[in-house]
Formats: C-alpha cells, sequence, structure tokens
C-alpha cells in the first residue's frame, strides 16, 4: 500500500496542538534494509514540544489512520523548513541533512 508524504504530514499536523507543520521524509539507512520514516517538524511560536512525545503521538495517528505497518525512526524538530521561492518545500535539503546526519552517527 502506497502511501504519500502529504497523507502522512496531515495525519501528523493534527497529531499534536503545538505543531505547526511537518515534513515527512524516507531515508535508506547505510547498512541496508528497509527506509526510516523521519518526521520534521516545525512548532508554533512560543510552543515546547518533546521529539520522544511527539514519535509516539505521530507513530500512533500514523498506524492507526494511515497504515499499521508504518513506524516513525525518528522526530526532528527544526525553526523553519527550507523552501523554494515560490515557497514550496525543499524535501531533498531536508533528506541530505538525515543522510549526513546518519553517516556521521555510523562513523562513532
Amino acid at each position: 500500500m502506497q502511501t504519500s508524504s502529504i497523507e502522512i504530514e496531515r495525519v501528523c499536523d493534527q497529531a499534536d496542538e503545538s505543531i505547526m507543520e511537518t515534513a515527512a521524509v524516507s531515508v535508506a539507512p547505510a547498512g541496508g534494509g528497509p527506509e526510516l520514516l523521519i518526521i520534521f517538524v516545525v512548532l508554533k511560536k512560543g510552543l515546547t514540544a518533546e521529539p520522544v512525545s511527539l514519535k509516539m503521538k505521530f507513530s500512533k495517528a500514523i498506524q492507526s489512520n494511515l497504515n499499521p505497518l508504518f513506524k516513525v525512526s525518528f522526530v526532528k524538530i527544526i525553526p523553519e523548513f527550507p523552501r523554494t521561492a515560490s515557497n514550496k518545500l525543499l524535501r531533498r535539503v531536508l533528506r541530505d541533512q538525515v543522510k549526513h546526519e546518519l553517516s556521521a552517527r555510523s562513523k562513532i
């Protein structure tokens, strides 16, 4: 069953009142295996949230609304999303950022 990142984001956006916007990206792990689902989050101004708590909320929302087999690998809170001049989300930049962080972790 195919699920688009837009569908995942729509469900995640509703998972917590502190969320302004989410972006879902998948990244292949360095050692192979199934792709990792990473959710980037921009919080509403003045609100806070813990990534671990959001991860649990996102996983529950995705599994009950979209696909019971989906598992959120981790959540990353960032101040704002990279965008094009026409305000489109640059998922490629987010994906590259995660790949860089994962490769740095695997070298430790």
